[in-house]
């Protein structure tokens, strides 16, 4: 049943209220072509819950003991991953 209701597209609401940005924004995004959607009637306008964590998660900021492990990897012949 958990499966099921994650595959339940979200409306412009609830995926403002998932990821806690605006429905403007949300707009806006879509406008840009910056965030997946779909409209099934070109009118309204829904969402895939695994979509927007992929676009909620693709701007990682490193921290910086993540990059001195970085650069001690590449240091000592490590490489980069």
């Amino acid at each position: 049943m958990a499966g099921t209701i994650s595959q339940k597209p979200m409306n412009l609401s609830e995926a403002a209220a998932y990821t806690g940005l605006s429905k403007t924004y949300l707009y806006k995004l879509i406008h840009l072509k910056k965030i997946p959607c779909y409209k099934p009637t070109g009118g309204r306008v829904f969402f895939k819950r695994e979509e927007l964590d992929q676009f909620i998660f693709r701007g990682k900021q490193s921290a910086d003991y993540e990059l001195n492990m970085l650069a001690e990897q590449i240091l000592t012949g490590g490489g980069y991953r």
